[in-house]
């Protein structure tokens, strides 16, 4: 095959995508750059258009951006495998890239904890209920996790639960887990040390794009020494410091 045969190719999927109705065309191509995930429940007809025209939209943004389009039963995401733009910083991107060990520490902990709650509930990525877990639960799941794998993890906890507060944020805005609930600790209940509330979240079905069997948290806990266990990477910006007021 030669580049002749893509070129045709790409020239007969922009003519089907032609051929469908612009307005749901726009909406898609819009709803698909507004957020790294559109959920079959954000849209369900619109999701249900999607799935039907997935070559023909997948081979759109191929073909003039040279994007991937991955879809399922429960998301859609545009895959960007290249940036264009070198003058940027990474701070000027609006993407998901985590830079502070603490908190790839945390996330990775946070996709073995949901794969965990599909193996106690017996369940499986396309059930249409969503999995939830309260915040005291996972924080305690990363004591067990960091004292298993360090022999120093009893001092982290507080660390912890810092890396908890900027993290969770982010996962909010990327679409990964939804806070549902949240209330006063009561009289008889005890949470982990530096938490003040008890909040329940939702994982989203973007959570399941990443797997925890690629980069283990063993490995990366090899990152920390006897003598350098698990600590603040750097002063809070005061946008980090006001999202975590809804911690």
């Amino acid at each position: 095959m030669n580049e002749q045969y893509f070129e045709n190719e790409a020239e007969n999927y922009s003519d089907q995508i032609d051929s469908l109705n612009i307005h749901s065309v726009r909406a898609l191509l819009n709803i698909l750059l507004e957020s790294p995930f559109f959920y079959q429940t954000d849209d369900p007809d619109l999701f249900a258009y999607l799935r039907l025209n997935q070559e023909a939209v997948g081979h759109f943004f191929m073909r003039y951006f040279g994007w991937e389009l991955y879809v399922d039963r429960q998301a859609a995401r545009i895959i960007k495998p290249q940036l264009y733009n070198n003058s940027l910083k990474p701070s000027q991107r609006d993407m998901f890239d985590l830079t502070r060990r603490d908190e790839c520490s945390v996330f990775m902990l946070l996709l073995e904890f949901y794969e965990k709650l599909l193996r106690d509930f017996n369940s499986n990525y396309d059930d249409d209920k969503r999995l939830r877990f309260l915040i005291s639960d996972f924080v305690q799941y990363c004591f067990n996790r960091f004292n298993e794998e360090l022999e120093d993890g009893e001092s982290s906890e507080k660390a912890i639960v810092d890396a908890c507060r900027t993290l969770f944020p982010k996962l909010i805005k990327y679409r990964f887990i939804e806070q549902k609930e949240k209330a006063d600790v009561g009289k008889d209940e005890r949470l982990p040390e530096g938490l003040e509330q008890q909040v329940m979240y939702e994982f989203l079905p973007g959570i399941h794009c990443y797997r925890p069997d690629v980069l283990t948290f063993k490995e990366i806990a090899r990152l920390y020494s006897k003598t350098d266990s698990l600590k603040s990477d750097g002063e809070e910006t005061a946008e980090e410091e006001n999202e975590q007021e809804n911690f």
